[in-house]
C-alpha cells in the first residue's frame, strides 16, 4: 500500500539527488521547480513495471481482449512522456541533467 509519506520520499529524494547531479555538471546555474520529483515517479514507475513484468505480461491477468495491451500502452505513454520531456530538455532554459538524474 501506498501513503503520503512514502509517496512524499518518492518524490523528494529523487528530486534532490537531481539536483545534485545538476549541481555537478551544471555549476553555473540555479535550476528549481519540481521535474525532478516528477521523473523520479516515472522511474518508479518504470521500476515497478519491470519487478512485476512477468506478471502483467501473463495470459493470466490479460483474458479480456480489450484490455490485452493496456500494460503496453502505459510503457508507451511513459518513454513517449521522457523522450519528449528529454528533448525539450535541449532548449536552453530546461535542464535534462536533473531529468536523468531523479529519474535513474
Amino acid at each position: 500500500s501506498h501513503g503520503s509519506i512514502k509517496a512524499a520520499i518518492l518524490f523528494i529524494l529523487p528530486a534532490v539527488g537531481g539536483t545534485i547531479l545538476s549541481a555537478i555538471f551544471l555549476p553555473d546555474f540555479v535550476t528549481v521547480g519540481a521535474s525532478g520529483g516528477i521523473f523520479g515517479y516515472m522511474g518508479a514507475a518504470i521500476a515497478d513495471i519491470w519487478q512485476n513484468k512477468d506478471l502483467l505480461f501473463s495470459s493470466e491477468v490479460n483474458t479480456e481482449s480489450k484490455n490485452k495491451y493496456r500494460h503496453y500502452m502505459v510503457l508507451l505513454v511513459l518513454g513517449a512522456d521522457i523522450f519528449g520531456q528529454c528533448l525539450l530538455g535541449f532548449t536552453p532554459a530546461i535542464d535534462n541533467f536533473t531529468h536523468i538524474g531523479a529519474m535513474s
